[in-house]
């Protein structure tokens, strides 16, 4: 079959493989309820050709000009061995618009051999048989997810995002949810997409498999099938230390990546951007109200980023109002609002001080955004109505720019923690030279523990207008490019997990050192 519309690598490619391949078979099950089990399910027991259990299959014939179709013995395959046709199959049980295909990799015979996955395919129309598809193969085969565009007779497949090679046994999860699309491979995400941004997309169809066998017809084979609903948002706040690791970033089908991103990983206890420039994900694993807010703990701060509140996941572009901390031009820092075209509308800056560890609240009521540091009350801004309402998240603008934490959701949800933790306390201050003055004090204590210690400074020795400059989790900070001979007083106060802020310590002045200067000549008598 000739393909049309593609690069001639790509046609040579899909000759050689054929690309598609394999009908599944179905063994129909009652409709069940989200989390009760499949909606359909087959073991492929028994030998049928071609494969229909009894009409639970109809073959996609765009994919099949000559006639190949599944057949079942003990495990699905294509019927025959023929130059550029696919065995293809839809499951004809009813399923919701978001719903997953999953299936048990039997057997991938080399890398011209393919199994695969297919979503929200399309049972009639003139985009009949077109879907989303899993492509699976051994190392060194195709291994993408794909969209397929049907007509009845022909097909396009358009390759969306790369995945990871498969062996025999392997357990493969196509979910479609929103307009993202994810991959399980035994149980852990392996990629994810947000079609949001692409002008052909399918929101609703059924589900079903695929196979291109290349030598012979049992090295395409698929173990079982089954299809049910994709996982729902439950509840109204949830929380992240960001350990382990993960790439994608996953946490549970927790995040998922706004439209034109690609998401984040973590690594190190930390989130990192996936993209050399923006990186945008929300939580879909909650539903929070309204009346939300996203918090960040900083981690590395050498690009931008920070808190998003009210993302809508279905829209086809970016959404949402970003508190964006950018270290590399603090005056630029301030909030922002995404719009679906990709931009970014700066609507109130500041200029803050950005510091590794600090936590960065955004928070939405009505249409009012407050912003809060370690807990303290920054500023607020009334926002033009837009976004009522929707998903919390991060952004990140470049790698550089990590967290180490996040929180977020219904303000009321968690299980808070209001104890703030005891005063620091003992705060001495000693000027070693004219520009440096060595800070040290006794440990806070706190009911679940200190995160760190705020350090301000004022300049006199009896000044009052205090300003942060620092947070650390040490009980010493060294404070240095001070001017010489000048008094400063500093103060310290403890925060913990919750952002609960402790009193004051002691407030503690030192004078740094007088400058040398080059000694005055009264008089000189040459030699």
């Amino acid at each position: 079959m000739k393909l049309v519309h593609l690069p001639r690598a790509l046609r040579q490619l899909r000759m050689r493989r054929r690309l598609l391949g394999s009908l599944l078979a179905l063994t129909l099950m009652s409709g069940m309820m989200i989390g009760q089990g499949p909606i359909a399910s087959s073991s492929f027991v028994g030998a049928e050709s071609p494969l229909s259990e009894n009409g639970a299959w109809a073959a996609l014939t765009s994919l099949s000009p000559n006639g190949t179709r599944f057949q079942k013995n003990n495990g699905a395959y294509p019927d025959r061995i023929m130059s550029g046709d696919h065995a293809g199959a839809r499951a004809t049980a009813v399923v919701p618009a978001d719903h997953y295909s999953e299936i048990v990799v039997g057997h991938v015979g080399s890398t011209a051999n393919n199994v695969g996955a297919i979503v929200r395919v399309q049972a009639s129309g003139p985009s009949i048989d077109s879907h989303y598809l899993w492509w699976a193969s051994i190392n060194g085969g195709q291994n993408s997810l794909y969209r397929i565009d049907a007509n009845g007779t022909s097909y396009v497949p358009n390759s969306l995002v790369a995945t990871s090679p498969v062996v025999d046994g392997d357990r493969l999860r196509l979910i479609a949810r929103g307009p993202v699309l994810y991959g399980l491979k035994n149980g852990v995400r392996d990629f994810i997409y947000n079609t949001g941004t692409n002008t052909t997309k399918f929101s609703t169809g059924s589900a079903g498999i695929l196979a291109h066998a290349d030598t012979a017809v049992t090295d395409a084979r698929i173990a079982s099938w089954s299809t049910g609903a994709a996982p729902v948002s439950s509840g109204t706040w949830a929380s992240s230390t960001f350990a382990g690791t993960e790439n994608p970033l996953d946490e549970g089908d927790r995040w998922y990546p706004l439209p034109g991103y690609a998401g984040f990983r973590k690594a190190g206890s930390q989130a990192i951007g996936l993209g050399s420039s923006h990186n945008a994900s929300g939580v879909w694993s909650i539903t929070p109200p309204a009346t939300q807010y996203s918090e960040v703990t900083l981690g590395a701060v050498g690009g931008g980023g920070g808190p998003i509140v009210r993302i809508d996941r279905t829209n086809p572009g970016q959404t949402g109002w970003l508190l964006f901390l950018f270290a590399g031009s603090p005056s630029s820092s301030g909030i922002y609002k995404m719009t679906p075209d990709g931009g970014f509308t700066g609507v109130r800056f500041f200029t803050p001080t950005i510091v590794s560890g600090d936590k960065w609240r955004l928070t939405a009521t009505g249409n009012t955004l407050d912003v809060y540091q370690n807990g303290v009350f920054q500023f607020t801004f009334t926002t033009d109505g837009s976004y009522p309402t929707g998903d919390v998240g991060i952004e990140a603008y470049t790698p550089a720019f990590t967290f180490s934490a996040w929180e977020g959701g219904d303000p009321a949800g968690a299980t808070l923690d209001t104890s703030p933790p005891t005063a620091p306390s003992n705060l001495t201050a000693s000027a070693p030279s004219s520009s440096q003055i060595n800070l040290g004090w006794t440990a806070s204590t706190d009911n679940v523990g200190v995160t760190a210690y705020l350090v301000e400074r004022c300049q006199g020795a009896g000044c009052a207008t205090f300003a942060q400059i620092a947070s650390t989790s040490a009980t010493l900070y060294n404070d240095t490019g001070l001017t010489a001979n000048t008094s400063y007083s500093y103060r310290i106060r403890a925060t913990d997990a919750a952002g609960n802020l402790s009193p004051y310590s002691n407030v503690a002045s030192a004078t740094t050192a007088a400058g040398t200067s080059p000694p005055t000549i009264t008089s000189f008598t040459p030699t």
